[in-house]
């Protein structure tokens, strides 16, 4: 159902954001990137949080993590 994909993405956006802040930053990105083994540079990094980042205040906030994710 569409609340329970909700509630899965915002579980993964929790896991970017775990330093609670409520929004995910370039460090959040780098820090899960390299949890993963993603070997990604810091201009790849910043343009997928660019994509992501619609208000441009570079961070993603919840709303335009779940934009993202759909």
């Amino acid at each position: 159902s569409e609340k329970n994909e909700k509630e899965e993405i915002l579980k993964a956006f929790k896991l970017f954001d775990d330093d609670d802040t409520g929004s995910i930053t370039l460090n959040n990105i780098k820090r899960v990137a390299k949890e993963l083994g993603e070997n990604l540079t810091d201009d790849e990094l910043k343009e997928m949080l660019d994509e992501a980042d619609c208000d441009r205040d570079g961070e993603i906030n919840e709303e335009e993590f779940l934009r993202m994710m759909k």
